[in-house]
């Protein structure tokens, strides 16, 4: 089997716990070049993931390098122009959520990579539960779908003193924690329920300014929270709240809920038992169940990322369905294409939650 050379543009704190170990670690697979755009400190992340070359830009690693994919964990900012260079060059490419800063960006990511394959990282796709929470919709259990409900918190903005950093500039995250948590969630919508066809949105911004890093007030020009109603093309309705402002606690960093009723009974996730499913069948007491691939009560309530690190549903899974599509085997997951279709729902989201809520069409996905 033909080694898979892979490069990383990018090397922040998620990139260097989730994405670059299980690649390490996999065989017939080299990460073989790092990028960021201070050449020291990519110098010093590739020295500690033990990746053999680093450069302060991503042209020149692309042309230095002989590479069969990139995987960009960058800034949003960036990931138009690292798509497009991988793309040209004929990558196959991973791009972290979110895609990009809107639809028109998206939309000439999908032109560009026609040619190559590509996976974006919406990693609930790969949470056990979630997962499990799926297989049970797909077997029958509850009946026709009628209605979806996600709520996703993070404590991330929750300390009003914490400093400004580039999540609350508008020109990397135009919509704040719509385009932070937002993707997850109307992915998990598209990928559980179907297209959605309209969205009404309103969203606030909590603290409206932070210190930056010589103490100065610095505006927030994004959103802290937001509540979204979609109504998909079957008919189903969905409600999403989203917030980056949980209020931080020794207990809880995050907070996700997933509850999917149908005609015949509901199905329900929550990370505080971040191992289990709760099945209810019409006229039948709640059946608890155990996530596929994990042991009930191995994880501690609220430590996502631990779930995420450590089971081969979390980053295992997804290096090596990442590797699987970029060898050709690998089929049904998120592609460039989804994460457009996702962000044009998002787009429709912020421009309703601007003009005061109204519902709007979300553009038809192309067929």
């Amino acid at each position: 089997m033909k080694t898979l050379r892979i490069g990383c543009h990018g090397h922040g704190w998620w990139a260097q716990r989730y994405l670059l170990p299980p690649l390490r670690d996999m065989v017939g697979v080299e990460v073989a070049a790092l990028c960021g755009r201070d050449a020291a400190r990519a110098a010093t992340a590739a020295a500690a993931s033990g990746i053999p070359r680093s450069f302060a830009d991503l042209e020149t690693m692309l042309d230095s390098v002989d590479l069969d994919a990139l995987v960009i964990a960058s800034p949003p900012s960036s990931h138009l122009a690292a798509v497009t260079a991988a793309a040209d060059r004929g990558l196959d490419i991973f791009c972290e959520k979110p895609l990009a800063r809107d639809g028109g960006e998206t939309e000439r990511m999908v032109h560009a990579c026609r040619n190559v394959r590509t996976v974006v990282g919406f990693t609930q796709r790969w949470h056990p539960a979630v997962a499990t929470l799926r297989r049970i919709l797909a077997e029958g259990e509850i009946g026709e779908v009628r209605h979806l409900r996600y709520v996703t918190r993070a404590a991330l903005s929750g300390d009003p003193g914490a400093p400004w950093t580039w999540r609350y500039d508008d020109a990397e995250y135009a919509y704040g924690v719509l385009s932070d948590l937002g993707p997850h969630a109307v992915d998990i919508v598209r990928w559980l329920g179907g297209e959605i066809a309209s969205v009404a949105a309103t969203a606030v911004t909590v603290v409206a300014e932070r210190p930056d890093g010589d103490g100065i007030p610095r505006p927030v020009r994004n959103w802290d929270d937001c509540t979204v109603d979609l109504l998909l093309e079957t008919g189903v309705s969905a409600s999403l709240v989203l917030s980056r402002v949980l209020p931080p606690s020794p207990y809880r960093r995050f907070h996700h809920e997933l509850d999917v009723i149908g005609s015949a009974g509901a199905v329900t996730f929550t990370s505080d038992r971040p191992t289990e499913v709760v099945l209810t069948r019409a006229g039948r007491e709640p059946v608890v169940i155990s996530a596929d691939g994990v042991e009930a009560g191995e994880v501690t309530p609220g430590s996502f990322e631990e779930l995420m690190l450590v089971h081969s549903f979390g980053s295992a899974r997804q290096a090596a369905d990442m590797v699987a599509v970029f060898r050709g085997t690998g089929t049904g997951h998120p592609t460039i294409s989804d994460g457009h279709r996702g962000q044009l729902v998002l787009d429709a989201a912020a421009r309703s939650a601007r003009a005061g809520g109204g519902r709007l069409a979300c553009p038809p996905p192309q067929r």
